[in-house]
């Protein structure tokens, strides 16, 4: 009696094996797509977050700069911009950027300066998150 496996049953098995790898790949990187969009949507809405309680808490302006390659956020000194943080941007996780407003201040209230709404779209691959800032400071993902 001997051990083992026949050539026929080692090409059936490498044959489900890949037929199951060709079904599931795909998804695999949608997968990968939907995690680095919502990774990208969750830093950029804190970055709002942080602009308008960093305004509100200091009794000053504060300036979020959108890139694709940075986030950065300035206070509004005496009588020019302070740098005080940066962030990278959604580029690091190889997601693109559109802003229709790049540059978002807000006053010491906590109320944005400047066009009514910003509205941000990340995108990879097949998904894609919107955000929505409103100009009370409201922040809404789509």
């Amino acid at each position: 009696m001997q051990r083992g496996y026949t050539v026929v049953e080692l090409v059936v098995a490498l044959a489900i094996v890949a037929l199951v790898t060709a079904v599931t790949l795909p998804s695999f990187g949608d997968l990968l797509d939907r995690i680095a969009v919502e990774r990208a949507a969750s830093e950029m809405t804190a970055a709002f977050a942080v602009a308008r309680n960093r305004a509100v808490l200091r009794a000053t302006r504060a300036r979020l700069s959108i890139a694709a390659d940075s986030l950065r956020l300035d206070e509004g000194g005496d009588r020019a911009w302070v740098s005080a943080t940066r962030w990278p941007g959604p580029d690091q996780h190889r997601v693109t950027l559109t802003v229709s407003n790049p540059v978002v201040t807000f006053d010491p209230r906590g109320l944005g300066w400047g066009l009514a709404n910003t509205r941000v779209v990340l995108s990879r691959g097949s998904q894609s998150a919107t955000i929505t800032m409103s100009r009370v400071g409201r922040v809404k993902r789509w």
